[in-house]
C-alpha cells in the first residue's frame, strides 16, 4: 500500500531574487555600502588617510635630503639658516593648527606637519651642535620650547596640538628604537637579525594600517589618526632598510 506523503511547498525567493544571486548581492553590499564597504567614503579614505600618510613620509624624506646639499654648498652657516627657516615654518604651522577658522581635519594636518618640522629642527640642532657651535643645541631647544609654550598658552590641547605632540613623540620613539638597535648590533651581532625582524614587523604593521583605512575606517578623524600611525611605521621601515634613522 502506498503511503501518501504531504506535499512539500516550494519556498519562493524573496522579491523575485533567485538563490544564485544572493552571494552576488551580498558581495556587492560588502563592496558598497555594507558594514565594511570598500567604496564607502572612498574620497575621504584617500584625502584624510592615504594621502596624508604619503605626504608625511615625503615631508620627512625631503627635510632630511635637503640638509646634505645645503651643508655642501654653504657649510654650517647654511645649515643654521636652514634650521632657523624650518623653526619659523614650524611655529607658523603650529599657530595655524589651533585656529578655529580651519576645519578639524585641517588643524590635524597642520599639527602633524608642524610636529615633523619641529622634530627635524631638534635633529638638525644636534647636528650643528656636533659641528662645534657652542651651546647651539641647548639654545635652540630652549627657543623651541619657549615658542611652543607661548602658543599653547592660548588653548589647552585642541586637536592640532594633540597631533603635534604625538607626531614629535612618535618620531622620537622611532629614532630611539632604531638607533638603540644599531648601537647594540655593533657590540652583539645577534641584534643585526633583530633589527631586520623589527623592520619586517613595522612593514606588516604598515600594511595593516593601510588595510584598516581602506576597509574598516568610518570617520575622517579616525583616518587622519591612522595616517599618523602609518607614517610612524613607514619611518621605521625606511630607517631599517635604508640603514639610516630618520
Amino acid at each position: 500500500m502506498a503511503i501518501d506523503s504531504d506535499p512539500v511547498e516550494a519556498v519562493p525567493s524573496a522579491a523575485g531574487v533567485s538563490e544564485r544571486t544572493v552571494p552576488v548581492r551580498f558581495l556587492l553590499g560588502v563592496l558598497g555600502g555594507g558594514p565594511i564597504g570598500l567604496t564607502r567614503d572612498l574620497s575621504s579614505k584617500f584625502w584624510d588617510g592615504l594621502i596624508p600618510m604619503a605626504a608625511l613620509v615625503l615631508l620627512t624624506l625631503v627635510l632630511h635630503m635637503l640638509a646634505a646639499p645645503i651643508q655642501g654648498f654653504w657649510g654650517n652657516s647654511g645649515l643654521l639658516v636652514y634650521l632657523v627657516s624650518l623653526l619659523g615654518l614650524g611655529v607658523v604651522l603650529l599657530n595655524h593648527a589651533i585656529l578655529q577658522t580651519y576645519s578639524e581635519i585641517a588643524r590635524g594636518w597642520l599639527g602633524l606637519a608642524s610636529g615633523i618640522v619641529m622634530w627635524y629642527v631638534i635633529l638638525l640642532s644636534e647636528k650643528i651642535g656636533g659641528a662645534q657651535i657652542p651651546g647651539a643645541t641647548i639654545l635652540l631647544l630652549l627657543v623651541v620650547i619657549g615658542l611652543v609654550s607661548a602658543i599653547l598658552w592660548k588653548s589647552v590641547f585642541p586637536i592640532g596640538i594633540k597631533f603635534f605632540v604625538l607626531s614629535v613623540f612618535l618620531a622620537a620613539v622611532a629614532r630611539f628604537w632604531i638607533t638603540s638597535q644599531q648601537l647594540m648590533a655593533t657590540a652583539w651581532p645577534l641584534f643585526n637579525s633583530s633589527l631586520i625582524i623589527s623592520g619586517y614587523v613595522a612593514l606588516a604593521a604598515l600594511v595593516f594600517v593601510l588595510v584598516w583605512i581602506i576597509v574598516l575606517s568610518k570617520e575622517r578623524t579616525q583616518r587622519l589618526w591612522a595616517a599618523m600611525w602609518g607614517w610612524f611605521w613607514a619611518l621605521q621601515v625606511l630607517s631599517v632598510f635604508l640603514g639610516k634613522p630618520l
